[in-house]
């Protein structure tokens, strides 16, 4: 045997270490440089031994890595802090598909908002003008009461004169007081 010759453990590893940056998203050109490390041979070596033994015994693994990889990228990683800001944290793992569902739900409310906030906008504007024309409005009620009311003290001034004139002919005519 030769003395530089893979071992079933060599195999192992190579097979272990790729698998894990396949689902890392790393390449296999990473994997084979940190095998090569570990097991004192070229990456060249390695690169070889993967494509040309190993990699079909592990088809089915490098399907899942993949699989795993995919999920992986769809996934994103939100770190916060709790409600009493200790320094407890607390992880929630988010797609990218509920990301962009809660921003296009947030730039939806957002215009929703922004269409109440012009119509709110037209309605004060509309109750201002209609405070303007019943402010006019009631300047000019205002007048002709002042109008009508002098109106009427003239014309209960002239009743009163007229009484008196009817009541001193009627005794003129008559040649005593009603009064009396």
């Amino acid at each position: 045997m030769r003395q530089d010759a893979w071992t079933n453990e060599d195999d192992a590893i190579l097979a272990e270490t790729t698998l894990r940056h396949i689902r890392d998203g790393s390449t296999q050109l990473a994997a084979f440089e940190e095998v090569a490390k570990a097991l004192n041979r070229t990456p060249a070596a390695c690169g070889y031994r993967w494509n040309a033994n190993v990699r079909r015994q592990y088809l089915d693994n490098i399907g899942m890595a993949k699989q795993k990889r995919k999920e992986r990228k769809e996934e994103i990683e939100v770190i916060g802090f709790s409600d009493d800001d200790q320094p407890e944290r607390m992880q929630v793992t988010l797609t990218w598909t509920e990301v962009l569902r809660f921003l296009r739900n947030q730039r939806r409310d957002f215009q929703s908002l922004q269409n109440r906030i012009k119509q709110l906008e037209k309605n004060v504007e509309f109750a201002n003008f209609e405070t303007d024309r019943l402010t006019q409005e009631k300047q000019q009620l205002e007048v002709q009461i002042y109008k009508l009311s002098e109106e009427y003290k003239m014309i209960h001034d002239d009743y009163m004169a007229l009484l008196g004139i009817v009541e001193r002919a009627r005794e003129r005519v008559l040649g005593m007081p009603h009064d009396v």
